[in-house]
């Protein structure tokens, strides 16, 4: 299936990156993300576990038999939500917060680097293709904004979805299964499709013109993503800190070579218009 084997030279892709990356002398953009998730890492973490936990507090007591109302019904139900059920639904309440934080982090970044990553996809452009691009002032602040626009675009698109997505879950706990998996690869679409952006941007393409674009290939977008994702997601401090420099830099260079590559592919015909 194409959406498969799309999906793996974007992934793959990313790791080939590193050869342009150090070769190509890209290794500077490492660490510009680097400065802003130290900010942002124990403002975020430690603000999101406790809005969980001041949230499972306010919703204990109902799920707690000795608090249980006079009427029978209550105490027959209260000893069986505070059991397997209440347990699913504390974690599943963590994984939601969690899950929406990440959302927020990611995008977050993606808008605050959004002049970085259109400056690298650029340069990494003219580094595989050959081509120059004149620099124009004008033109970075179009490709910067549309940067913001695209992701603010994805971030609430995904936020919808994933909104939908966890009110079932919350609801009915035992569905996260299903749930969790699926709106991971949406955010892997939605991620990848802000990066591979900045190219569609550059060879201007209008909105329209992207949307589709990346909707035909969404395999790379989901591929990209993933990776940009799994980096994102290391353990450990010292995982988060490589995450942070190596996943946006590798995906912003693997968007690049997949972009050059589809065209390469297509005839003139067959581009979208």
């Amino acid at each position: 299936m194409k959406l498969f084997s799309d999906f793996g030279k974007g992934f793959a892709n990313c790791f080939r990156a590193f050869s342009p990356l150090f070769e190509k002398n890209l290794w500077p953009f490492l660490f510009y993300p680097l400065f802003i998730w130290i900010g942002m890492w124990v403002l975020s973490i430690y603000g999101l576990i406790s809005l969980a936990d001041y949230i499972d507090s306010l919703i204990e007591p109902y799920l707690n038999p000795d608090s249980a109302t006079d009427t029978a019904l209550m105490l027959w139900l209260k000893p069986k939500l505070s059991g397997v059920f209440g347990f699913l639904l504390k974690w599943t309440l963590h994984i939601i917060l969690w899950f929406v934080g990440s959302i927020f982090i990611k995008y977050f970044l993606l808008i605050v680097l959004s002049p970085l990553f259109a400056l690298l996809s650029e340069i990494t452009d003219e580094k595989l293709s050959g081509k120059k691009f004149a620099f124009s002032l004008k033109q970075l602040l179009k490709d910067i904004l549309r940067g913001v626009a695209i992701s603010i675009r994805n971030l609430l698109f995904e936020l919808i979805i994933s909104f939908g997505l966890w009110l079932v879950a919350l609801f009915i706990p035992p569905v996260i299964f299903i749930t969790f998996p699926l709106g991971v690869i949406i955010g892997w679409y939605f991620i990848g499709f802000s990066i591979m952006d900045y190219n569609c941007e550059r060879y201007k393409y209008g909105l329209s013109k992207s949307i589709q674009f990346i909707r035909q290939h969404k395999g790379y977008a989901i591929g990209i993503g993933c990776v940009y994702s799994i980096f994102m997601s290391l353990p450990t401090i010292a995982g988060d800190a490589i995450g942070i420099m190596f996943g946006p830099t590798l995906a912003v260079i693997a968007a690049t070579m997949s972009f050059l590559k589809i065209n390469e592919t297509l005839s003139p015909t067959s581009q979208p218009s």
